[in-house]
């Protein structure tokens, strides 16, 4: 499809690596500064490995770039690229301020390249189902979302950047919730926010949290300075609201919560697990409530999704635009304005307005 490059060779950047390769994009070449994990990298992806970032910007055969790297990084190496005439698949979340949103947004701008943005989940097949589905007006009009992400042992690498606020920019909300925000506008339709109520929390703390297998052994004498956990609900132009319940661990166990998305219309509703295989829709036709399967055709949606998003990044290159599913820069800043009310809204301990 077309010729990529990747700055950073972490666990993400793996997934992007494995799915630009199952939709035929050609993955030329890796940097990341940790040397050992790049070359490691190259040769897991039979890629080529360069020593410097401006290295492999440098490279007339690389086409676009995906900026896989740790948050506090992303507006720099976004901005870099752009600068150097590449396309940007962006990793979420945009950024950590918006200052730095929209200082990429110009820059891309600027450039005239494309710029999409890393949300993955927009390309599970029953979010494009759900979408489809809400815009053939099989629930209404909505007023009301419920949307809920828990893990159950998840904190990532917790003591790292992922856990330092200033590499990160915030917790679970920042990292996992984006998604959720995004998707939730993507498949709805609803925008223009107004408000938000926010709630954070850290339950657990280095000392006390005990981990199964997810991302890596909690890093002794590390930092740990952002929430696991947030209750928020958001406000949209026309009264419609956006209740989130995220956490990047619990003590609940797995099958004590659905995951996914609540959706109520002014017509029906439906139940949206993001990476099942149905939708249930419950309607109201002629005074008459009735529930009805969506069956989603789908063998791994996470796989499929990231091979989606890539597809559509080539596409993208190819055709000088971003694809109708794509995350867009406008996409990143809102979600980005929402997150920044909602921590704004926990440290003032009240609502707050949402101005962009």
């Amino acid at each position: 499809m077309t010729d990529i490059g990747i700055i950073g060779a972490g666990m993400i950047a793996n997934l992007h690596a494995e799915a630009a390769l199952a939709v035929g994009s050609n993955v030329l070449a890796v940097f990341d500064p940790r040397q050992d994990t790049a070359a490691t990298f190259g040769e897991k992806h039979g890629c080529g490995v360069e020593k410097s970032m401006e290295a492999l910007l440098s490279r007339d055969d690389i086409r676009g770039v995906v900026i896989a790297v740790p948050n506090d990084m992303h507006a720099e190496l976004a901005i870099a690229a752009l600068n150097a005439g590449k396309d940007v698949l962006l990793e979420k979340p945009m950024a950590i301020s918006m200052q730095q949103c929209d200082e990429i947004i110009a820059a891309a701008n600027d450039s005239g390249n494309i710029l999409q943005m890393g949300f993955v989940c927009r390309y599970a097949p029953a979010a494009i189902r759900a979408r489809e589905l809400i815009q053939d007006n099989r629930i209404g009009n909505v007023h009301h979302v419920k949307a809920t992400l828990i893990r159950h042992r998840g904190i990532p690498g917790l003591g790292g950047w992922f856990t330092t606020k200033a590499r990160s920019g915030g917790g679970c909300l920042i990292d996992i919730g984006v998604h959720l925000i995004d998707l939730v506008m993507h498949m709805t339709g609803l925008e223009n926010p107004h408000s938000a109520l926010g709630k954070c929390k850290q339950t657990f703390s280095i000392e006390n949290y005990t981990y199964d297998e997810m991302w890596s052994e909690p890093v002794e004498g590390g930092t740990f300075d952002v929430e696991d956990g947030v209750l928020a609900t958001v406000g949209f132009e026309g009264g419609a609201t956006l209740q989130l319940d995220i956490a990047w661990a619990t003590n609940l166990q797995e099958d004590q919560w659905q995951d996914g998305f609540i959706i109520d219309g002014d017509r029906g509703s439906m139940v949206v697990d993001l990476w099942g295989d149905s939708i249930t829709i419950s309607e109201t036709l002629d005074g008459d409530s009735t529930e009805s399967i969506e069956t989603v055709k789908v063998e791994d949606a996470w796989e499929e999704a990231f091979q989606a998003e890539h597809a559509a990044f080539a596409t993208a290159i190819e055709t000088r635009s971003l694809q109708e599913l794509a995350g867009c820069p406008n996409s990143g800043r809102i979600v980005q304005l929402i997150v920044d009310a909602i921590y704004n809204s926990h440290s003032e301990q009240k609502e707050v307005a949402i101005a962009g």
